[in-house]
């Protein structure tokens, strides 16, 4: 096992050992729904449903960013209901999905995944080829989730390689600049390191890709959150099963419904979240009142 392997290992053991601390739990109070942000909504043929959103940001005017998150691809199908459709597992559905929204939509000047590729390992080049079906100009870039990392004997480097051979950089807690746009990619909350490490982001940033809202919430405090950066978040998949008034029925958060789905505002600094329904399917291979989203934002 490399060294790298070795350390999550430990930080995964001893999880229940770190509870969120009550400074923590009361940053994400700090956080509160910003329903005005939500913009408008598309939806495509397939049954993908794009979620377009305008954001001032002077210096980044006429810049745009497209997100998507959770595909989780396995052998499974995903059911839906209002109305019923069924989304054959593998990529066929994605890989035309994706087709006619690159079809529909600009070419954004970034593309970024927010992590959980696939549901199953046996998917692995199937969901490589897929990736390598997106428009090459773009810059892509790509944070963990906790499915990439939950499977501990395939090492984070491995990884590396995996999202490059489909065209994405891997970003862990680090930072890179793409068309003029600051991003740093946070490592996975549940498992990986940033619940436990404070991560150093660099002043200036424009963007953190934090695959679970839950780092976010706990880990980025008003002196890293200088500038109003936004962040794109998925993880909770919008609850996949969403009742009318009541919203998500489980959300995989460790704050419960606050951060379920949609657009949040830090009140310190302005710093804007959104919270991606993702793709896929985990828990329940259904999505009712919950279809699949990609998130498209255009600076202004």
């Amino acid at each position: 096992m490399s060294s790298g392997s070795t350390v999550r290992s430990r930080i995964y053991s001893s999880r229940k050992k770190c509870p969120l601390s009550h400074a923590q739990r009361a940053n994400a109070l700090l956080w509160q729904p910003d329903p005005s942000q939500l913009g408008s909504t598309l939806k495509l043929r397939s049954g993908l449903r794009v979620r377009t959103m305008r954001m001032s940001r002077p210096r980044l005017a006429g810049r745009s960013l497209l997100f998507f998150s959770d595909t989780h691809i396995r052998t499974a199908g995903i059911r839906g209901f209002f109305p019923f459709v069924r989304q054959r597992g593998g990529t066929d559905w994605l890989t035309n999905a994706f087709r006619e929204l690159f079809e529909t939509i600009p070419e954004p000047d970034c593309i970024l995944f927010g992590g959980d590729l696939v549901g199953d390992a046996a998917w692995m080049e199937p969901a490589i080829e897929f990736l390598r079906t997106f428009p090459s100009a773009p810059r892509k870039l790509a944070v963990c989730g906790n499915w990439e990392l939950r499977r501990r004997w395939i090492p984070v480097e491995r990884w590396r390689d995996i999202f490059a051979r489909g065209g994405f950089e891997l970003l862990l807690n680090e930072p890179v600049e793409a068309a003029g746009i600051r991003f740093w990619g946070m490592d996975d909350a549940k498992e990986g390191d940033s619940l436990y490490t404070v991560p150093r982001i660099p002043a200036g940033t424009d963007c953190i890709l934090s695959h679970n809202p839950d780092s976010a919430a706990a880990q980025l405090t008003a002196p890293l959150l200088e500038g109003s950066p936004l962040i794109l978040s998925g993880h909770t998949h919008g609850g996949q099963f969403r009742l009318p008034g009541f919203g998500a029925v489980v959300t995989s958060s460790r704050f419960g419904k606050r951060f379920e789905y949609g657009a949040y505002r830090y009140a310190p600094t302005g710093a804007e979240m959104y919270v991606c329904a993702g793709i896929g399917a985990t828990w329940f291979h259904a999505r009712i009142l919950c279809p699949p989203e990609v998130l498209l934002i255009n600076f202004c």
